[in-house]
């Protein structure tokens, strides 16, 4: 090879590596975020979460406008527990449970003594959903083996 050749080719290469360079969006890596983490899971929206509990409950506009402002805490309190990465699975959990409990709490206090019967039904329907899911998919995974998993002889 000529060195004209060899240098047109270091050339040419240096400038791909600096045009594929320049395409790369100087952005966080979006499997890295918290959001990305949730594994499909569907995010939790403070404004749905009134708009649905106004509709099962009957609540007034004034109850709505009171648990807005819990379920917005509540929100950005679990994104802030989820992202600490300092905590151990068992202190996130515990975390959790403790910031859910205080959240139903304080929207128990909103609701008439009717809404609170509801507000136990429903959530009672979504822990049996919840388990029952979990139960499907468990039972689903129970037969299946990795094809690479051998029988034991124990």
């Amino acid at each position: 090879m000529t060195h004209k050749k060899i240098v047109s080719l270091a050339l040419g290469t240096i400038l791909s590596i600096g045009v594929a360079a320049a395409r790369v969006p100087d952005t966080p890596d979006v499997a890295a975020t918290p959001a990305a983490r949730t594994h499909g899971r569907h995010h939790f929206n403070p404004e749905r979460q009134v708009q649905f509990l106004g509709k099962k409950l009957n609540l007034t506009d004034d109850q709505k406008s009171q648990m807005l402002p819990i379920f917005t805490d509540q929100n950005q309190q679990m994104r802030s527990i989820l992202a600490d990465t300092s905590l151990s699975r068992q202190d996130r959990r515990q975390k959790m449970s403790a910031l859910h409990q205080d959240s139903q709490a304080k929207i128990a206090a909103l609701l008439t003594d009717d809404q609170k019967q509801k507000y136990a039904d429903l959530q009672q329907q979504m822990k049996d959903h919840g388990r029952a899911r979990r139960r499907h998919y468990q039972g689903s995974n129970a037969n299946t083996e990795p094809p690479d998993a051998a029988p034991q002889n124990n």
